[in-house]
């Protein structure tokens, strides 16, 4: 299992409370939400914004995070710390070439990412769907206003051939 610096992907400190946590994954979820970000796949990102707070809004996987969190950044200096190959060219970069020591954080970090996938497909599925209401709904507004203009330039020629014949 690779290290998700957690703290990173919310743009908080590892002292920021319950609050501070819960305003940051509401704004990164706004920063980072496909409406804002169109033509780019946000899904990974979207993932793991939403595992990072499902593990640091449950004081429990909290502190089982911070002690692997501590560990992990306890025995590298910043700039020895490397990150996943394929993430080296992205930004943000919070994904780390590390194995997660704890057995009850491997098993935190595994529900919450299931937990993150549901959220995302869910919010997917529902995004589609509004989708495509709005366009049937765009798509009859346009129609019944199409038919509307019609049926008015069919009732003023009806009506001015009605008064040039009474001329």
């Amino acid at each position: 299992m690779i290290f998700k610096d957690y703290y990173k992907i919310l743009g908080v400190g590892q002292s920021s409370d319950d609050i501070e946590i819960k305003h940051a994954y509401r704004y990164q979820s706004k920063v980072w939400h496909p409406d804002k970000n169109p033509g780019k796949d946000v899904n990974e990102i979207m993932l793991d914004i939403n595992e990072a707070y499902a593990i640091l809004k449950d004081a429990a996987k909290r502190s089982r995070y911070d002690q692997e969190y501590e560990r992990f950044f306890g025995t590298q200096a910043p700039n020895e710390v490397h990150h996943k190959e394929e993430d080296v060219d992205t930004e943000p970069m919070w994904t780390y070439d590390y194995e997660v020591q704890d057995e009850g954080l491997k098993e935190d970090i595994k529900d919450a990412r299931e937990y993150a996938k549901e959220l995302v497909n869910e919010f997917m599925q529902e995004l589609k769907t509004s989708g495509k209401a709005a366009v049937k709904g765009a798509a009859s507004n346009a129609f019944n206003y199409a038919v509307g203009w019609i049926g008015a330039g069919i009732i003023m020629t009806v009506l001015g051939g009605l008064i040039k014949s009474c001329n």
